[in-house]
């Protein structure tokens, strides 16, 4: 379940975000990059379940969606990590070279035909490295990284996250 902060605001931010009873709930930032990350997951496992009672016209649709969802997701990780320190530079590289290794595997997947025999293996290939990427930065690089920023600045990603979450899409748009 996601993990909200009660904030007390002005009146005018209230009336601003529309909102009257005087109390706005925050997502704090990193706990919607993993919450986004599993989502897009379990959007992933539930095609590839189904993918063999699927058409290919339905096949092609999918793929696209969910491979536009992860492009998204890396977005936002890479809008929240942009203030960076020496500290963690490194994991931010590494990161940065993953999500294009990850985007560039979901290139080669769409240059493939959604019946060829290798997209089903490919596809959960894909799968694996986007949850071994998670994983691996959620334990190292977001650890550090909320270390190194003050209150105010988490505040401001939050902030930022929750502006995102209001404006969004229905979560589950593959139903």
């Amino acid at each position: 379940m996601a993990q909200w902060q009660i904030v007390e605001h002005s009146r005018q931010t209230r009336l601003s975000r529309g909102i009257e009873d005087g109390v706005i709930l925050i997502m704090d930032a990193f706990i919607f990059l993993q919450m986004e990350h599993e989502r897009i997951e379990q959007q992933l496992d539930e095609f590839i379940e189904s993918f063999d009672q699927m058409t290919n016209e339905k096949r092609f649709e999918c793929t696209s969606l969910i491979f536009d969802e992860i492009k998204k997701h890396f977005t936002h990780q890479q809008s929240l990590l942009s203030r960076s320190s020496d500290d963690v530079a490194e994991f931010l590289t590494e990161c940065s070279k993953d999500q294009n290794d990850i985007v560039e595997a979901m290139n080669d997947l769409l240059m493939s035909h959604v019946d060829d025999l290798n997209f089903g293996t490919e596809l959960r290939k894909l799968s694996k490295s986007f949850d071994v990427h998670l994983k691996h930065y959620r334990d190292k690089l977001f650890v550090q990284y909320r270390e190194q920023l003050s209150t105010q600045e988490l505040r401001c990603m939050d902030s930022q996250v929750t502006d995102w979450m209001l404006g969004s899409t229905p979560a589950n748009r593959f139903q």
